[in-house]
């Protein structure tokens, strides 16, 4: 087959031109997401971010668990969520978080994966949890430790 034929073919152009469609969108929201977080936040607080983030619920929320899916940033005074497409957040204060840890369920129910846990003191003092799945649980974890919860326990991980 001749290369040139090839390349020209409908059935592969269109394929090229899907796929790179796509690369250009995922990147775009990437980029809208990051220069939201950079409009909220001042960039000297922010501390740690992903992009790829699945946040689970509270624990008081009715209903199973949750699955959306957003930036998480961790700023030098609070944890803060944006889901991607909904219009969801949270917003945990660092100094209100009481534990931090993996479990794989939320909600008296299996999540079939591990999930970062977090316990937290709500607005009206009592004890709340979100769950969150993120990329590299554990960096997050020895973030959080360090900067909200014991800081000698933040050096031990």
């Amino acid at each position: 087959m001749d290369i040139l034929k090839g390349l020209t073919d409908p059935g592969w152009l269109a394929f090229a031109l899907f796929f790179l469609g796509i690369i250009f969108f995922l990147a775009y929201n990437r980029q809208r997401e990051s220069r939201r977080i950079l409009n909220k936040f001042d960039e000297k607080d922010i501390v740690l971010t992903t992009f790829g983030a699945n946040y689970f619920g509270l624990e008081s929320e009715m209903g199973g668990p949750l699955r959306s899916s957003g930036a998480l940033v961790l700023l030098k005074d609070a944890i803060y969520y944006r889901a991607r497409y909904l219009n969801r957040e949270i917003m945990i204060k660092g100094n209100s978080i009481t534990y931090i840890g993996i479990s794989d369920v939320h909600k008296d129910k299996p999540l079939y994966q591990n999930a970062v846990i977090i316990r937290f003191l709500n607005e009206e003092g009592k004890e709340e949890k979100a769950a969150f799945r993120m990329p590299y649980p554990n960096h997050w974890i020895t973030a959080i430790r360090t900067n909200f919860l014991n800081k000698e326990a933040g050096k031990q991980n």
